[in-house]
């Protein structure tokens, strides 16, 4: 039997054309890590149909007509800025200026990945998974975590904010997260950040810092006069103290020399006073007159007593008697 060559170009010819059909419809939808895919069905005629979730980094294999939309299960950061007229207020009206920084992510569950696209609106036609998460943040996110920074804030006094940071930024991460709880959302962190008031009120607070430091100063070297004061006050008191006890062992000393001084005692100490002395002056008559004590002689020589001088003698001893 002889075939046609006419058969052999027709099913070449549809042969070609299957695999032009089919080539276009078959696909893999693949995902890389940190990212999830919501695979669906496109059908010819017909709406779509969700088939599954997976996570990366994963594939599908070469399937019919499916497709996925990315979506980033990684943590994103976000600041809300609080200045000027946005600043917030204190619980005393003292305006702050501030940040605060918020750590979320989408739940990286197939609920959670299949409600955020049916359900919160997460089909994105870039296919960019960080532009579907920055418009799933301004959407659902952002504006409860402001309200929410700005009403915990609000209970402290402006200059007490900085003092309870960490307990203002867990009321916040707390509030949120219990507001998120039932969306596919999830905070991970809240931080708060240093809070400013303006100018002017820094100014004056370094005005009345530098005032109290100079009234604490004051008062230490007043304290330190005082001690210096009580130190001399003691000094002194110590010093009265000795001069006393002196005072005292020199009159109970006089008191017991003066008891054993008697006459015949001042007698002899006088009498020894005058031993050795070159000259002596004794009371006689009207005036004291000299009396030369004894000397030791010439060496080897036997010890002779000087003759004491002649004594002045009144005028009227010198003259004769007369009978």
């Amino acid at each position: 039997m002889v075939r046609s060559p006419f058969l052999f170009v027709l099913l070449a010819f549809g042969a070609v054309a299957v695999l032009m059909f089919a080539l276009p419809n078959l696909s893999n939808v693949r995902v890389s890590a940190g990212y999830a895919s919501y695979v669906y069905s496109k059908p010819i005629v017909g709406r779509s149909t969700f088939k599954q979730v997976i996570f990366g980094p994963a594939s599908t294999g070469l399937s019919w007509r499916l497709d996925g939309q990315r979506v980033s299960t990684t943590p994103f950061t976000y600041s809300e800025k609080f200045e000027s007229d946005n600043a917030i207020l204190g619980k005393d009206k003292l305006p702050l200026s501030s940040q605060a920084h918020i750590v979320w992510r989408l739940k990286p569950d197939i609920n959670s990945v299949q409600r955020f696209m049916e359900e919160f609106g997460g089909w994105e036609s870039s296919a960019d998974p960080d532009k579907i998460a920055k418009e799933s943040y301004d959407q659902f996110i952002r504006e409860p975590f402001r309200t929410i920074t700005r009403s915990v804030v609000a209970q402290y006094n402006g200059l007490d904010v900085n003092e309870s940071l960490p307990v203002i930024s867990r009321e916040i991460e707390s509030q949120v997260r219990s507001l998120l709880e039932r969306t596919p959302f999830e905070v991970m962190s809240v931080v708060m950040g240093n809070s400013s008031p303006p100018q002017a009120v820094i100014f004056a607070i370094s005005a009345k810092v530098a005032l109290n430091q100079t009234l604490e100063m004051k008062a230490v070297e007043e304290q330190i006069a005082e001690k210096n004061i009580a130190i001399e006050r003691k000094n002194g008191e110590a010093a009265g103290a000795r001069f006393a006890a002196q005072s005292k062992e020199q009159a109970k000393a006089i008191t017991e020399l003066t008891a054993v001084l008697e006459p015949l005692y001042i007698e002899f100490l006088q009498a020894e006073n005058i031993k050795g002395a070159d000259r002596v002056y004794l009371p006689i008559g009207a005036g004291p007159q000299l009396v030369l004590p004894l000397k030791d002689g010439p060496k080897g020589s036997p010890k002779e007593a000087n003759p004491a001088p002649d004594l002045p003698v009144s005028p009227k001893a010198s003259q004769p008697s007369q009978r």
